[in-house]
């Protein structure tokens, strides 16, 4: 979407009934519409007003089914469908651009057989004040439809507002032609029929082929982008942000990033910044439905030579307990470039001091130990 209203806050709920009551609209007009051009375009002999009446037409068969999938998409996540049915529109907006590419198809095909045929429109004022009816319908609809997509962020909306944009620009080039028609130029009026063709699949091939890119899981734009890795990054205690990536799913953005914290925090402390870089995003950008952030202690976006893995915990226990250091109250464990650096923490000073000489050993011996801290116990505060 080009633009979004971010000035209203919608609930789920509010969003539904906007949408439902924009479709149900677009099926009144679209119904009008196409019966007060198919009318007055049989009976004045019109191929280009006739040929509106048939892109009104598929105006109203597009918005069943976009009613249906609106319907669809509106549900909640399950077992099947971990993220929602939000996609469901983006199905719909394919949908809705092949239909637009079938009717300019089917709209220039006749029209092409009518240029090399004998046959030419009459002249008729019926026809000009229909299609003079039926642009200001149109447009009226599709500035109304196109609102309420931006206020609901729907996908699926906006392609139906552009589906009625492409309406009324079609009834525009038909205006030109019976316009000209009376004026003695019926030619004219074929040759925007055919014209009428061309804008409704155009209009219907970059609906179809956006809808498409999303459902490839296309990404927002690298501006956005850049939005979102600044927000990241103005969380306190982020160092860096990279790897960042998204992906569209309907009116959704789900993103995913590497977030690079100090080496030396607690895992709870980590934690509690991914938890305030997670409210951060979903707090600024309203698109945003799910993001999923990696803690990152070092950059690994850098290229570091191969490192086999550094050992876990029970490893190193093990590796301590062969040396006969078994008397530490903690051992806290950071790992750096694949290598450990341990911190040893003793109840007493004679603790400590017998087991310097070791872990002094074990540093020169072991190769993925960087380095051994050893303190003694201080007194600790804690609330009951």
């Amino acid at each position: 979407m080009s633009e979004v209203d971010r000035t209203v806050r919608l609930s789920d709920a509010e969003r539904r009934r906007i949408i439902d009551r924009t479709n149900w609209v677009c099926v009144v007009v679209d119904a009008i519409s196409f019966i007060i051009k198919l009318v007055v375009g049989l009976m004045a002999k019109s191929p280009a007003l006739i040929a509106d009446a048939m892109h009104s037409l598929s105006d109203l068969a597009a918005d069943v089914p976009i009613i249906l999938l609106a319907k669809i998409s509106h549900q909640d996540a399950d077992d099947d469908h971990p993220y929602g049915h939000a996609r469901f529109e983006t199905l719909g907006t394919v949908m809705l651009g092949g239909l637009l590419l079938a009717v300019a198809i089917g709209i220039a095909f006749e029209s092409v057989q009518l240029l090399f045929s004998d046959q030419r429109p009459l002249p008729s004022i019926a026809a000009l004040i229909t299609v003079l009816i039926a642009l200001a319908l149109k447009e009226g609809l599709f500035h109304y439809a196109m609102h309420n997509a931006r206020k609901t962020r729907s996908p699926l909306l906006e392609a139906n507002a552009w589906h009625s944009r492409s309406d009324s620009l079609s009834s525009l080039v038909v205006l030109v032609g019976i316009v000209a028609t009376l004026l003695g130029y019926p030619l004219i009026e074929i040759l925007a029929a055919i014209a009428v063709a061309g804008l409704i699949g155009r209009m219907g091939v970059k609906l179809a082929w956006e809808a498409i890119q999303e459902l490839v899981d296309r990404g927002v734009d690298p501006d956005r982008q850049r939005d979102y890795q600044d927000a990241l990054g103005s969380v306190p205690g982020v160092k860096d942000v990279h790897m960042l990536r998204t992906r569209m799913m309907g009116r959704d953005v789900i993103v995913d990033a590497h977030v690079q914290v100090g080496g030396y925090l607690s895992v709870s402390e980590g934690h509690q910044i991914n938890e305030w870089a997670l409210k951060t995003l979903k707090d600024r950008f309203e698109e945003i439905s799910d993001v999923t952030l990696h803690i990152d202690h070092e950059d690994d976006e850098r290229d570091h030579e191969s490192r086999p893995l550094a050992p876990l915990r029970p490893t190193i226990e093990g590796l301590l307990h062969e040396r006969g250091i078994d008397d530490y109250d903690r051992l806290i464990i950071h790992y750096r470039q694949q290598q450990a650096e341990l911190e040893l923490r003793f109840a007493d000073a004679d603790s400590l001091r017998n087991a310097a000489p070791v872990c002094k050993a074990v540093v020169e011996e072991v190769p993925w130990i960087r380095q051994v801290v050893l303190t003694e116990a201080g007194q600790a505060f804690r609330r009951d």
